[in-house]
Formats: C-alpha cells, structure tokens, sequence
C-alpha cells in the first residue's frame, strides 16, 4: 500500500529545514530516528550532535537513535512519549505520519489541519468483507504489545491500540455509509443495484446521512433520560452540517447533557473516557480477591461496577462476614482489602489524569460522566477515610491539568457541572468543607478575578444558607492567601461577609468571619482597613462560646504583629481612598497607639488562667510571637504556661520530628471546630526574658519545690547556645534557681530534667557560664548528696545508680570539672562517713 501523501504545510515545513534526505516516504524514512534527530538539530543545534546518530537499518542502531533523542525530549521538557516513537521504530502503519504531526506541532506551536483520515490507519481492512476484518481482540495480541516488560506502559500501549482501532472503524462506516444507504434504498423501492449516481444524488445522499446521524443520537439518549419523550414531532431535517446537528440534539431539554450545550463545542469523535479508565481500573481489580469475586469483571462497565462495590462492599463486608459466621478479624480484613483495592485506584487515575485531560476538554459530556461516576466517593465516605483521601487527590490532580490545558473550559465545566453536587455536599457535611473548597479552586484560573466569579456562582449555588457560605470563605481565603490573589475586589468581598458574620446570633458563623479578619491580616497588605474595625469586634471579647474568643485572640495577636514597631517601619505608605473597605491610609502614630491600647485590653480579658484551656492553647500559639515586643506580656504568659494541662504544655515545648510539619489539631470532637496550628514555644519566645521572668516570679513568690511545669518551661527556656554577651545575665538566674533545680535531682520524676538543665551550664561553651556555675553550685551539689543518702526513708529518692551516672558523666568530661565533682564527693566522704559508707560513692573512684 503506498504512502498518504504529507499535508503541503508539513510539506513546505520540512523543506525550510534543508535537511540532507527528503522525506519521501515517512514510514521507511523516520523510522531509525535519523530523520527526526536531523529536524530537532535546526531547532536544538547545542544538543543535537549529529555525529552521534547512525543513519542504519540495524536495530542496535534504531535504538540507540531513539534513546538519544528521548534524553533529549526529557531534558528539555518536549511532551514526546516513549510509546508515541516505538511504534514508529517498529514501522507501524499510520506511526510515522502522526508522529510527524506530533513534531511539527512541538516545534511550530502549530497544528496540522487534516481534511480526512489518515489512509495508512485504515490499512486495508476497507478492502476485506466485513466478516474478515480484524476485531479488537486480535488486535490487542499484537507482539509489539506484548514485548513491553512494564505492566503500565503496556497497559497505555493497549489503550492506544484501541483508539487507533476504534478511530479506523469509524472511518470504515463513514466511509462505506453512503453506498450502504444507497443499496438498502434501492433494495426497498424494488430497484435494481446502481452504482451511477448524479451529483444532486450525492448531495441529497449526504444530507440524509446527517439525518440518520441525528436521530440516532437524539433517540439514544431520551431512551436513556427522557422516558416516554420520542423525536416523532421533530421537525423535518435541515441541510445542515452533522456538527451542528450534534450541536442541537445536545441542547435538547430532553438529553442527558443538555445543561452542557452552552459550554463549548465537543469534538464529534473523542475517546470515551471509561475506555481510557477502564484497563486501568480492571488491573487492579483483578488484583484484590475480594473485589474480583464482588465484581462481575465481564459486565460492559467495571468502572460503574468499581464504583458500586466501593460504596457498598465495605459497608457489606461486616455483615457478609457475620452471615458467614466468620470472626471480627476476618471482616476486619476484607474491609481493609477493599479500602486498600479502592485507594490503589484513585491514585492510579490521578497519576494518569493526563490521558483524560484530552477527552474531558473537548467533550464536555465526557467530563459530566467522569465527574457523576466519582462524585459519590466524596458524599459516601467520611473525611478521615482513605478513599475519600483519595479521591479529593484524584479531582484535584484532574482539575489542575486540565486547567493547564484549557483554564477556560475547565472552570467553566466547575461552574456548571461540579459545583451544584458540590454545594449540596458543602451544606450537608462540614467536616469536608475545607477538601471540597480546594477542589473548586483546582479547576478556577489562577486569578483574583476569576476566583471572584466563583465565589459569586458559589454563592449563587448556596443561596441564603449564610453559616455555609461564611464557612466556605474562611477555607477559601487561605487558599487565596497562598497564591497573593487578596487584592481589593476580593477584600471587599471578605471583609463584607466577615462582618455580616460576626453579627450574626450562631456563635458558629461568628468563628469564621472573625477567621476571615484573621487571614486577611496575616497575609494581606491592606490590613489596615481591619484597625477601623476594632470597636466592633472588641465586644466579641465578652462571648461565651470558646472558640469565638480563640480566634478573638488570634485576631488581636496578629494585629498588634503588625502594629509592631518593626512591622510599622515597613508599612506602605499611601492616602488615596476610593470608598472601597481597603482603600485605608497608614494610622498615626497616635491612632497606632490607641488600637494597640484596645488590642492589649481584649488580650487582658481573654488571655487569664481562669479561662478555658482551649482558649488559652490557642492564645499561647499566636502571643509567643509578640513577646519580643510586648514584654508587658511575658507575665502572665509564662503564668498561663505553668497552668495549663500537662498534655497540652508538652505539645508546645516539644518539637516536632525531624522533616516534618506541626500536625493541625481541633481541640473540640465534632464537625464544625476549626483546626488550629500549634506552635513550638522555645523556637520563637526570647529566651532570656522567658527564664528571667520565671526566676522573678520566683522570687515574689518562693516555693519549696520545683514541680514538673517548672523543671519542663525553665529547661525549655534554655537556648541552644548561650551568646557571650547575656553570660552574666544567665549565671544570675542560674544563682536564683540553683537551689531548687539540686533538690530536683534527687527527685524520682525530676531527676532527668534537672540533669540536662545542669549540664547545661556545666558544660556551656562559654568558660564564663561553666566555671562560674560549677564554682557556685559546688555546695549546693554536696546539699543534694546529703539529702540522697538521708535517713528519711518517708521521702521518696531517685535511684543511687542515676545518680552515680549522672557523677560519672560529669566526670568523664574532664578538666577543671572532673576535678570538682572528685573534690565535692570527697568532702562529702569528710563530712558525713557514715553516710558515705552505706553508699555505692566509692565506685566511683574506681572508674
């Protein structure tokens, strides 16, 4: 069969290249790569070193052509697959043209404008009677299939062998639908077969091919959605092209897609997108037991099946199980396979969402199908299960490349077709709020104004439910935040539905707009417009409900963030007022002065021992930050610190492992409590006033004892190295708490930490803090040796093993302080015998 001749534009293309060999035949000519590594060396001649290249029919030399030039399709970012070439290599028919059409777009940023189909695709089958074509099966055993080692690219190479089969099949009926029609015709009217026709023949002939084409489908699909509805009082047909037709049997009321016809055109012929999904889905359930018996693998639909065992399976599992008199464990782990089976299928889809970005941006029916299957694993699953997980990772992942592609449609095809389930869903669980907020945003341009549009539709969609839509844009806004899109029109927005909230009698709906206040402060440059709001959100500081006096605190603490003497100093500077809620000049000094009084009187009221411990969590987060500039705090926050509950201090003492984020927590079971980020308290307070106000605190009210709050805020008071410049200042507060840290040591739940706060200073770098802690404590030491060995067996004392490591490590480090512990535990042998005699203290002497 000869080659198609190449369109007259890739034609003239190829000859602006002045390569060395015309490209007379595609197929025999490109496919050792000799060719195509030629026409990249015009566009790349730094990369492409022809010397490199052999222009060989062995299949070493095919290869190696091929791998170089897919080193430098990866290095350049050159969207040029491994199985869009092989087939090439390996002479397929039709490959090589469309792999031209492929090059020639990439370089040119241009595409191929094709009058029909490509003939070497329909190889010869045209010619066989229909009996003797080729069927999908056979086709799928191609060896060229079955030699990829891969099981996912193999996979994608059998998806393409569909669509080339499918795409040569529909050519066939196209092509061979004329004659077809024409004989049936004749065959009814009792006329004899002619194959002369006039031109008006063919015409007319063409024409009643669109009819059949329209009421084919309009047919089809109200059988599926319209019922009893049937086309017997459509008008007559119309000489119109079977695009347009296409176009209004879409818009019918009566179709399944109707609702998509005012988006954009579809392309007549896409791949299904179940037809890409569904080798994908049918691996992996072959894979799980479970599923596979659950699932009907020869139904026309696994992906529908998939969908309906997922939903139903887990639930059933248990109750299957029990039926079966089979133990808890062993339901238990069905559902686990299951669960396992489900989320290894999203995950699957979302890292291969690129091969539907194609079909959902040209057929939007297409994406109404994909999106109406896998909806339901947002409503049926909790936000704590994997697979919902999963599935908020697949919508996203899918909204982002097709945005990439098409940033119109795709927030169009958001607008119209995902956010009415959306919004419902949004009203009915929230707990899911925040996932399904993002996932709108993943199909919206990345712009403030088209973020704008959607949270008009949201709005729109939502309609008068004000504690939904509130909610919605106190996620919205972080996200907003992030990409710097809080510019004035948005602000107005917020600021506008934040007040309304604030207002409003649902402590609930009270929360999320002062959390939208708090956003806007944090990350936007116009926080100035939220000063003015002071004396309407100042009340607030007497509600009742916890959480509304959390985010009070929050507000405030960044406000006066802002209001700081270093952050002022940054302020833009600015007078212009448009009328709009941001359009704020920069306050006065004085009028600076007065919303930092009023802030500090609402942080007075809320931020007291007696409040809730929730409330005061979240105000330790959020003031820890302000205590370099407000020292007038630092008081009553170490106070509030030593109070709080145990569990709580630990989480903001502790740091989090290594490589990892602070995990965001809610304080409150339920589904409307919003999380809070915690923060590590010894990364940002300033250490030295931490611990000078601890030891002041002490002085005014002296304790006999260090309880376990002391010994954890003092030890985490302690920076990692002391500077030069604050030596004295520590060895001072090292003399005021000296007495209780020794008497710490020999206490059984305080004796760890006593030891890491004297070795540190014992063993600081600088000689200064060292020596003068060491030659100040060494009494101190002796009084903790005495009080170990005492007699009082009605106090209870830490092990003497602990306590000989503890010496020996001292010990072990040498110099001028090996040499006084030696000298303490000999004078305490002087002065007290008999104690030392009972004692394990002269092993260490042995060492």
């Amino acid at each position: 069969m000869a080659t198609a001749p190449l369109p007259r534009e890739v034609i003239k293309w190829l000859q602006s290249l002045d390569l060395s060999f015309s490209i007379k035949n595609p197929k025999r000519d490109l496919t050792n790569g000799y060719m195509v590594a030629e026409i990249f060396s015009r566009y790349y001649p730094k990369d492409v070193d022809m010397l490199t290249y052999e222009n060989g029919l062995r299949l070493e030399a095919k290869v190696d052509n091929w791998e170089q030039l897919f080193r430098l399709f990866k290095r350049k970012g050159i969207n040029i697959q491994k199985q869009e070439f092989d087939p090439v290599m390996h002479c397929a028919p039709g490959a090589a043209i469309l792999f031209l059409f492929k090059v020639y777009n990439v370089l040119t940023k241009r595409t191929v404008k094709t009058m029909g189909p490509i003939p070497e695709l329909m190889s010869q089958e045209h010619e066989k009677p229909a009996f003797m074509r080729e069927t999908a099966s056979r086709r799928l055993k191609d060896h060229e299939i079955s030699r990829i080692q891969d099981n996912v690219e193999r996979t994608i190479a059998a998806i393409d062998t569909l669509g080339y089969y499918h795409q040569e099949r529909r050519t066939l009926k196209a092509t061979e639908a004329p004659v077809l029609i024409q004989q049936e015709r004749r065959l009814r009217m009792g006329l004899p077969k002619d194959n002369k026709q006039s031109k008006d023949d063919e015409q007319m002939e063409s024409l009643q091919i669109d009819e059949v084409k329209v009421k084919a489908l309009q047919g089809g699909n109200t059988q599926q959605r319209g019922g009893d509805n049937t086309t017997k009082d459509l008008p007559p047909p119309k000489a119109t092209s079977s695009r347009s037709q296409l176009m209004k049997a879409v818009h019918t009321p009566q179709t399944s897609v109707g609702a998509l016809a005012n988006l954009s055109q579809p392309t007549l012929f896409v791949k299904p997108a179940t037809d890409i999904m569904r080798p994908l889905v049918f691996t992996i359930v072959q894979e799980s037991e479970e599923l596979s018996k659950m699932i009907d693998t020869r139904r026309e639909d696994i992906i529908v099946s998939f969908m309906e065992q997922c939903r139903e399976g887990i639930r059933d599992a248990g109750r299957e199980a029990g039926n079966r008199n089979g133990t808890p464990e062993e339901a238990e782990k069905r559902m686990r396979e299951i669960e396992e089976t489900s989320v290894r299928v999203f995950e699957t889809l979302a890292s291969r969402a690129q091969l539907l970005v194609d079909t959902l941006t040209k057929s939007p029916p297409e994406f109404w199908k994909v999106w109406c299957t896998f909806f339901p694993a947002l409503t049926d699953f909790s936000e704590s299960s994997p697979i919902f997980e999963s599935a908020v990772f697949f919508f996203k992942r899918l909204g982002e490349l097709m945005r990439e592609a098409d940033p119109g449609l795709t927030q169009q095809l958001m607008l119209d077709v995902g956010l009415p389930p959306v919004s419902k869903e949004l009203g009915r669980a929230p707990e899911k709020r925040e996932a399904l907020c993002e996932i709108v945003y993943s199909f919206t341009q990345e712009d403030a104004l088209n973020h704008l549009l959607a949270l008009r539709a949201l709005k729109e969609k939502v309609g008068d439910n004000l504690p939904v839509y509130v909610s919605c844009l106190a996620n919205l806004i972080q996200f907003d935040a992030q990409l710097g899109l809080l510019e004035e029109h948005l602000l107005d927005l917020y600021i506008y539905y934040a007040l309304v909230a604030t207002q409003n009698s649902q402590p609930r709906i009270r929360v999320a707009g002062i959390s939208i206040l708090t956003t806007i402060t944090m990350f936007s440059a116009h926080f100035q417009s939220i000063l003015a709001l002071i004396p309407s959100f100042a009340a607030l500081a007497g509600d009742e409900w916890w959480e509304v006096q959390a985010q009070l605190l929050r507000l405030a603490a960044h406000l006066l963030g802002k209001l700081s003497v270093g952050e002022r100093q940054d302020m833009p500077t600015g007078d212009d007022d448009d009328g709009s809620a941001t359009s704020k000049a920069e306050p006065s000094p004085a009028e600076a002065q007065s919303a930092i009084d009023q802030l500090l009187s609402i942080i007075s009221r809320l931020f007291v021992v007696s409040n809730s411990k929730n409330v005061l969590q979240v105000g330790l987060s959020a003031l820890v930050h302000l205590l370099p500039e407000y020292p007038t705090l630092l008081p009553m926050f170490v106070t509030v610190l030593l109070e709080q509950r145990p569990a709580l201090r630990q989480r903001l003492l502790e740091p989090s492992d290594e490589g990892t984020d602070r995990a965001r927590r809610t304080y409150v079971h339920g589904n409307f409590s919003r999380m809070y980020e915690e923060s590590y308290l010894p990364g940002v307070w300033p250490h030295l006033d931490v611990a000078q106000t601890l030891a002041m605190q002490l002085d005014v009210s002296p304790l006999d004892r260090f309880e376990l709050e002391h010994m954890e805020v003092l030890s985490a008071s302690l920076p990692q190295r002391f500077e030069d410049f604050e030596a004295d200042e520590w060895l001072h507060i090292f003399e005021r708490v000296k007495q209780y840290i020794f008497i710490a040591l020999v206490e059984p739940e305080l004796h760890i930490h006593a030891t890491q706060i004297i070795k540190k200073f014992y063993l600081a770098p600088n000689d200064k803090i060292a020596m003068g802690s060491i030659e100040s404590s060494k009494k101190t030491l002796l009084q903790a040796l005495r009080l170990l060995y005492s007699a009082d067996a009605t106090v209870p004392r830490v092990e003497e093993a602990a306590m000989l490591v503890f010496l020996r490590e001292l010990r072990a480090h040498g110099g001028e302080l090996a040499i006084e512990v030696e000298g303490v535990v000999d004078l305490f042998k002087e002065m007290h015998p008999e104690e030392y005699g009972a004692s394990q203290l002269e092993t260490f002497f042995d060492d």
